[in-house]
Parts: C-alpha cells; sequence; structure tokens
C-alpha cells in the first residue's frame, strides 16, 4: 500500500507544484522528496526522506486554499509514511 501511496503522490506533485507553487514555494521540495521516495529502496534514507516531508508540509497539514489533488497528494504521502512507520 506504501508503494500505491507514493505512486498516487508522484503523478499529483508535479501538477500541484504546478498550479499552487506560487503561494507554495515548498511543493517543489515535496516533489522532489515525493520522486526520491519512489526510487529509493533503503529503509534508512526512506525514513529520513519522510522526516524531511513531515518538516516541509507541516505535518501534512492542507493549506485552505488549495485543491483536491493538494489534499489527495498530502494524505497519500501521510498514509504512506504511516504504513512505513510501522513496517
Amino acid at each position: 500500500m506504501t508503494d500505491q501511496n507514493i505512486a498516487r503522490a508522484a503523478q499529483f506533485a508535479p501538477l500541484i507544484e504546478r498550479v499552487h507553487g506560487a503561494h507554495h514555494p515548498e511543493l517543489t521540495r515535496v516533489r522532489e522528496i515525493t520522486m526520491q521516495l519512489q526510487q529509493a529502496g533503503n529503509a534508512t534514507r526512506t525514513s529520513a526522506l519522510f522526516n524531511e516531508l513531515r518538516t516541509v508540509t507541516r505535518n501534512y497539514a492542507i493549506p485552505d486554499d488549495v485543491c483536491g489533488a493538494f489534499e489527495a497528494t498530502y494524505q497519500a504521502l501521510e498514509s504512506a509514511d504511516r504504513m512505513q512507520a510501522v513496517a
């Protein structure tokens, strides 16, 4: 399920960066981390990426001025984060 969540987030990350990036510059780093998570096979590396992601997103806080794709991306990343933490 973590892989599906990461894949979903990776699908939306470039889109939400393009649409919301002017008001949410952190989305560039969110996209970069999401792409790195897709390629990461190392559990230690994955953990470090999720740590940074929690910081960048303020624990996946969804701003009031965003679309459903933005919300879905953060929810998918948060789900993947929770699942990797228990794995």
